[in-house]
């Protein structure tokens, strides 16, 4: 049997779960999602109600892919290439 925290642990990780997709779910209905996307309610457990899905979406692509931006890891690595030339 599983002892008293890792029974606390893993009702707290479902219920942030489950509280995750019903802001989902209320965002979704705000915006007049049909229902039919509403009804499948867990669709929304990795996938956010206002992002569309498609990668080469330019408001919802990496900009690092759709625009050749740096992350900020590439822009603090180059800052600190730069230190050790001086």
């Amino acid at each position: 049997m599983s002892d008293e925290i890792t029974r606390e642990k893993h009702s707290r990780r479902l219920q942030q779960e489950e509280n995750a997709i019903k802001k989902q779910v209320k965002i979704a209905k705000l915006h007049g999602y049909p229902e039919k996307y509403t009804e499948q309610s867990h669709r929304f457990a990795k996938h956010h109600a206002l992002n569309c899905g498609d990668p080469k979406c330019s408001m919802c692509a990496n900009p690092r892919h759709m625009w050749g931006d740096k992350t900020i890891q590439e822009l603090s690595f180059e800052q600190t290439k730069n230190w050790s030339e001086e």
